[in-house]
């Protein structure tokens, strides 16, 4: 059951950018211009490394994920992961698909949950929150400001220029990392990506 969950959890990658920033920057300055520049950001595309460590206390090992992803703000974004399993998921603001295509499967979800990835976007959008820096290159926000997304960290890139990877603790207490590699910024994304019809002869549930 845990794994199902998941697998139905392992979703788009949103929120990274290619930025501009001072090497030497404080803390708010290159927050600063991390958000000035993400608020140009259009649509997003590339390939990802999800690492999800599960919570202490199910002694289960970590799971790791790979594929790609392609997004379009303000809501639709599309997911294909390659590893461990087959899946495709995809979504906007009032409905997400998840096709198994291994298990001739697909679920429609209506009743939204928050999305930790969609939901990364607006720590990113709001300028009230209050930055911390943690190491070289690691901007954390501070508790409760990055709403359920828990221990909020940003990793960049040896010059402060881009945003590699981010990581956060879910609502279970799983511990979630992003690495975000092969980034496209703002590429044309056609309609039809984000449109799902199952295939016939493929079981249809709902939630």
């Amino acid at each position: 059951m845990m794994k199902k969950r998941t697998e139905m959890r392992c979703l788009f990658i949103v929120g990274t950018l290619s930025l501009v920033l001072p090497v030497l920057a404080s803390p708010g300055e290159k927050w600063q211009n991390l958000r000035q520049r993400y608020l140009n950001l259009k649509s997003l595309a590339g390939s990802f490394t999800e690492t999800i460590e599960p919570a202490d206390d199910t002694g289960q090992d970590p799971i790791v994920f790979k594929g790609r992803f392609v997004f379009q703000l303000p809501h639709c974004f599309r997911l294909e992961v390659k590893q461990p399993v087959s899946q495709v998921i995809i979504g906007n603001d009032s409905v997400v698909w998840f096709y198994f295509p291994d298990e001739k499967r697909a679920v429609l979800q209506t009743n939204r949950q928050p999305v930790p990835l969609l939901s990364f976007i607006q720590p990113l959008l709001d300028s009230t929150n209050k930055i911390i820096e943690e190491g070289a290159g690691i901007l954390a926000f501070a508790d409760n400001t990055a709403g359920f997304l828990n221990e909020l960290r940003l990793e960049l890139d040896k010059t402060n220029t881009r945003i590699i990877a981010f990581s956060f603790v879910d609502e279970m207490g799983n511990h979630c990392r992003f690495q975000l590699e092969n980034q496209r910024w703002n590429p044309q994304v056609p309609a039809k990506t984000f449109r799902f019809i199952p295939p016939a002869r493929v079981t249809v549930e709902y939630q």
